[in-house]
């Protein structure tokens, strides 16, 4: 089994509109976002809905069309595998006191 590992962004921001979830993460590659009570929450939820996005497409036989159009893979991959690693190596706050 071959591990995916895909260097995703992940932008994380507070939503003042919601309550219950507050926290938005949102990957711009895929196009994609999720929401938590708080930001490790709202990355995770992402986690699994990029997770349940990338096993969808392998199984409809688009992963290759996916990943090419997202920027993240440039020519078709031979890949085999069952989960997703994704790193998710700064938050919004890391990022804004190591550039301020």
């Amino acid at each position: 089994m071959k591990v995916l590992n895909l260097p995703l962004t992940i932008k994380v921001f507070k939503e003042g509109s919601s309550k219950e979830n507050p926290f938005v993460a949102y990957n711009p590659e895929l196009d994609i976002s999720s929401c938590g009570k708080t930001e490790e929450d709202a990355r995770n939820m992402l986690k699994e809905a990029v997770s349940v996005l990338l096993d969808g497409a392998k199984e409809d036989g688009t992963l290759d069309q996916l990943l090419e159009e997202s920027g993240l893979a440039s020519e078709k991959s031979n890949f085999s595998f069952s989960f997703f690693t994704i790193p998710v190596p700064y938050t919004y706050k890391t990022l804004q006191k190591r550039y301020a």
